[in-house]
Order: structure tokens, then C-alpha cells, then sequence
């Protein structure tokens, strides 16, 4: 019964490893072209939502920005209205009392300039400058992460593509040592045991295979997410050549002090708190200007017209009535008046607006006496708004040191990690080579063998994973420095 599990083991295993050899040479005709960390992160760069939201507040800030310089300028405004009274109201073209409905028209042009505030407008501007120089380093800050966590699942798909292959290559390895078994017991120069021993190896070794196969194809699918990339689409990465001449170079930068003081000029996020903080202080100053008095000089242009607004078209005589009488010298005479007939007609549109028309020109000073303590309470908000990004400035940087002597600290445990990874790889090939020879001669035990190729598979399988950790942990650090993330 074991004989036949162990058999379909190693059915199974020659069977999966034949199937995988197909799946890998289908994908690799059909891609075209992998992509290289550059293209990720560019990819990524253009197509991510987060970043896109931001753009979007990249946007709004330059507005605001053009908005108020634009507020320099005089305001100039129109209105026009045009509308039926109705009942008893006042015309306003004749500035009477009519109990008849009638159709008025009023134009009016009118504009007004700040012509000293204090120099509230300037102020406005330079706070609002330096809002969107603050939006453009949080836009720049979210690019940079975007491309550290692109090269991080980039990094990790690296990895299980390598351990994929040292799977294969142990695949093989277990292959042919069984081969070579098969033909000692034939020979009878091992017992069946060792053949059973290394059809279990090679089956928990296929069995291994498919398992780290799926973590590559998921290592995959995480880094197509993070490029916000469509699922469907054929993807691959390159493979870049990480020679030992380049994992051993050392950093230009050893000590954590001198890495956070290269972070500090290069870091967008710390740029956007120091510039965030100078527009808090340029709103401090432009809430004090609202103490003070503010002169303006405004001007208007208007005219209206009324239906009715009348003028008389013709005039004749008709009569005489007496309005009383008057005594001179004990004699009354009449006083009399006379008593037209007239028609008459509405003024025409264009004679009212031109006659019509009025204007005016003013200077204005505005001054705050008392208004709900307004103006007081904007200053005190305006200096609360700068003593907290004060503390927001000092968070970030402490933020910014604990990370990077963290990172630092991560960086070299992972250099030694891989060093000492590199040497129990080492040692472990060595014992492997001798294992092979004593059981190629039939001097070593399978079940010795098999547990000697364990251990060189599981110091190889750590070596990549100190090796791909070391060179992530070198990224960050170059990611404080400023440097761009690249292979």
C-alpha cells in the first residue's frame, strides 16, 4: 500500500514539474516584454488614485492661489433689471406717486478697489504661494512612497521567482539521484527502502515547488494592485542581474545622524511642514491687519426707465376758468387761467436711459470699532493654527529620526543576516557535495542524504530572503536620502 501511495507521489511530482516546464514556456512566449522597476513605478506613478486625489488638491491650491491675486484688481460688476409694478408705489424714473401698474428698466455698472488694507492682499497671496508650494511637496511625498512600496512588492516577486528556480534546480538534483537509486536497488546494491525514501523526497519537493509557484503568482497579483493595474493583462517583471560586487558595496551614508540630516533637506514631507508652518505665520499677520482701518475708492454708473415717464406731443386752448377774483379799487376782477388740451406719449427707451443717467465716485475708509470680537478671535485662532503646526513640524521630524536610526539599525542586521546567511549556504553546499559522493557510492544512508539536501535547500531558500531583505533595507535608507529607487 505504501508502495503504491509513494508511486503516485512520484507520478504526481513528475507530472506537476512537466506541467510547470509548459505553463512557464506558454507565459514566456506570450509576454512580450517584462517590465523593469522604472517602468513600475512610472506605471504606478501615473495610474494611482491616492496620487490622483492629490493632483486633484494640487489643483484646488493653485485656484485659491489665482483667485487671490486676482482680487488685486478693482471689482466690476453690471446689473440690469427688468420688471412690471403693480399698485401704488413710486416710479423711479419720475420719483412720483402712481397708482397705475407700470414696466421699469434699471442698468447699473459699479466697481470698487481696496486702495490700502494694510497689506492684507499681499499677505493673502504669499500665504496662498505657500499653500501650493506646500500641496506640490505632499504630491512629490506620495510619488516617493508609491515608489517604495512598488519596489518592495517588486522585490518580493524577485524573491519567489528565485526560489522557484532553486526549486527546479532541487527538483532535478532529487531526479536524478533517484534515477541513480533506482539502479542501485536494481543492482542490489541499496535496499528498497532508500528507493521509497527518495520517492517521498521528490514528491515533497514537487509538492514545495507548487506551493512556492503560487506564492510567486501571488506576489504578482500584489504588485499588479499596487500599480492599480488590470488583472487580465499579461505581466511578468524582469529579472536584473544583483551580483555579489554590488550586495556587498557599502552605503555612502553609515551613520543614522548624518542620513536624517540629508532627510531633512530632501524629505518632501518635512519641506511641506517647514513651508506649511511659514504660511501659518503669514496668517497670523493677516488676521492683525483687520485691526485697522481699510480705504477704499469705489465709483457708479446708472439709468433707468419708466413707462410712465411721459412728455406732451401736442397743446391748444379750449377755454378760460376762473380761479377767483381779485378787489382793486372796490372793483372785483377775475382771475383766470386757461384750459389746454394735450395728449401726451412715453418718453422714448433710449432718451430716458440717455437722460437718465447718473453716476458717482466715492472714497470709503472702513473702520473696525466693535463687530462680535470678530477680528480678535481670527488672530487668536490664526496664532492656535500656527503653534499647532509648530508642534506637527516638531512630531514630524521626530517621526522622521526614529525611522530612519530604525531603518539604519534594520539595514545593518540585515547585512549580517546575509553574511551569515551566505555562509551556512556555504557550508551546507559542501556537506551536500560530500552526501552526494558517499551515496553515489552507496556509503550514505537516504534518509542522511535526503536530510543533508533538506538542510542546503533551507540555507538556500534564507540566503535569498537575507538577500532580497538586505537590498529593500538599503532602498529605504536611499529613499531618506533622496536617492531614486532603482536597481
Amino acid at each position: 500500500m505504501n508502495k503504491c501511495i509513494l508511486a503516485l507521489l512520484f507520478l504526481f511530482a513528475l507530472v506537476s514539474t512537466n506541467l510547470y516546464a509548459q505553463s512557464a514556456e506558454i507565459e514566456i512566449s506570450e509576454i512580450i516584454s517584462p517590465w523593469s522597476l522604472e517602468k513600475c513605478i512610472n506605471y504606478a506613478v501615473e495610474n494611482n488614485l491616492d496620487l490622483s486625489e492629490s493632483e486633484l488638491n494640487q489643483r484646488m491650491a493653485d485656484l485659491t492661489l489665482e483667485q487671490s491675486k486676482s482680487s488685486r484688481w478693482p471689482s466690476l460688476n453690471a446689473d440690469i433689471s427688468l420688471g412690471n409694478s403693480y399698485g401704488r408705489s413710486i416710479d423711479p424714473t419720475s420719483n412720483q406717486f402712481v397708482n397705475a401698474g407700470f414696466l421699469f428698466n434699471n442698468m447699473s455698472v459699479n466697481s470698487q478697489v481696496m486702495l490700502f488694507g494694510w497689506f492684507r492682499k499681499k499677505l493673502e497671496i504669499e500665504q496662498n504661494q505657500l499653500k501650493t508650494r506646500a500641496a506640490n511637496e505632499i504630491y512629490a511625498q506620495l510619488r516617493d512612497n508609491i515608489s517604495l512600496n512598488v519596489a518592495n512588492g517588486y522585490l518580493r516577486a524577485l524573491l519567489a521567482k528565485e526560489q522557484v528556480k532553486v526549486s527546479l534546480e532541487q527538483l532535478k538534483t532529487d531526479q536524478a539521484q533517484l534515477n541513480q537509486t533506482q539502479r542501485f536497488v536494481r543492482a542490489g546494491k541499496l535496499p528498497q527502502l532508500n528507493l521509497e525514501q527518495m520517492l517521498a523526497q521528490v514528491a515533497s519537493d514537487s509538492s514545495n515547488l507548487i506551493s512556492i509557484k503560487t506564492e510567486e503568482q501571488l506576489a504578482l497579483l500584489q504588485l499588479r494592485a499596487l500599480l492599480n493595474l488590470d488583472f487580465k493583462s499579461e505581466f511578468d517583471i524582469e529579472s536584473p542581474n544583483l551580483n555579489d560586487a554590488l550586495l556587498n558595496t557599502q552605503n555612502d551614508y553609515s551613520t543614522p545622524s548624518e542620513i536624517y540630516d540629508l532627510a531633512l533637506q530632501n524629505q518632501h514631507r518635512i519641506k511641506a511642514q517647514y513651508v506649511n508652518l511659514h504660511a501659518a505665520k503669514k496668517g497670523v499677520e493677516q488676521a492683525k491687519a483687520m485691526k485697522y482701518p481699510s480705504l477704499f475708492l469705489g465709483g457708479n454708473l446708472s439709468t433707468s426707465y419708466s413707462s410712465q415717464f411721459k412728455e406732451v406731443t401736442n397743446q391748444t386752448v379750449v377755454g378760460q376758468r376762473q380761479l377767483g377774483t381779485v378787489a382793486v379799487a372796490g372793483t372785483d376782477y377775475p382771475i383766470t387761467t386757461p384750459v389746454y388740451d394735450f395728449t401726451s406719449a412715453t418718453v422714448p427707451y433710449g432718451t430716458q436711459l440717455d437722460n437718465n443717467v447718473r453716476s458717482n465716485l466715492a472714497l470709503t475708509i472702513s473702520v473696525p470699532i466693535f463687530n462680535g470680537h470678530q477680528v480678535k478671535t481670527n488672530i487668536e485662532r490664526a496664532q492656535i493654527g500656527l503653534y499647532n503646526q509648530r508642534v506637527a513640524t516638531q512630531k514630524e521630524q521626530l517621526t522622521l529620526q526614529q525611522e530612519i536610526y530604525t531603518a539604519s539599525l534594520q539595514a545593518e542586521a540585515a547585512e549580517q543576516k546575509y553574511k551569515a546567511a551566505q555562509s551556512a549556504e556555504r557550508s551546507a553546499k559542501r556537506a551536500l557535495d560530500f552526501a552526494i559522493k558517499r551515496y553515489n557510492i552507496g556509503m550514505l544512508p537516504t534518509f542522511e542524504y535526503t536530510q543533508t539536501q533538506n538542510n542546503y535547500n533551507q540555507t538556500s531558500f534564507n540566503t535569498l530572503s537575507a538577500k532580497y531583505e538586505m537590498i529593500f533595507k538599503r532602498k529605504v535608507l536611499d529613499f531618506y536620502i533622496g536617492k531614486p529607487i532603482k536597481l
